[in-house]
């Protein structure tokens, strides 16, 4: 999918079960005082976190970021029974639909260029430079 598509889609959490949703994000990570009414964020920004979007009590957006240096399986398992719950895909930033299991979501991160990048900053940075003069 497009990243115009993946804008596209509306979530169509009821009532209920956006509030169950919210309230079990809270027994994943803690939450922390986000710097919008319009967004709502457990854990940190710097290693793992999930990030609502809302439209007052509507939920447009749900972004979970996890730190790849440092993976919590625990996390990536809670993520993935949590979207099992509510019936839920889940979508890298480049459009890839993933099932919510384990076993797919390792796969996904482990051929990601967030891991590329922290197994070996260096090539992955040169391989990056000449990709861009490839392509100029």
């Amino acid at each position: 999918m497009s990243r115009d598509q993946l804008d596209a889609i509306r979530l169509g959490f009821s009532d209920a079960d956006a509030e169950v949703l919210l309230d079990r994000l809270g027994s994943i990570l803690p939450e922390k005082t986000s710097w919008s009414t319009r967004l709502r964020i457990w854990g940190d920004e710097k290693t793992d976190d999930i990030q609502v979007g809302l439209n007052g009590q509507s939920i447009e957006d749900v972004q979970v970021r996890l730190n790849v240096a440092d993976l919590s399986l625990l996390l990536v398992g809670a993520i993935c029974d949590l979207s099992r719950q509510f019936d839920c895909v889940l979508a890298t930033r480049d459009g890839a639909i993933i099932q919510p299991n384990r076993e797919s979501v390792l796969r996904t991160i482990m051929q990601s260029s967030a891991v590329q990048f922290v197994r070996d900053p260096q090539r992955f940075l040169e391989e990056a430079i000449r990709l861009d003069q490839e392509g100029a």
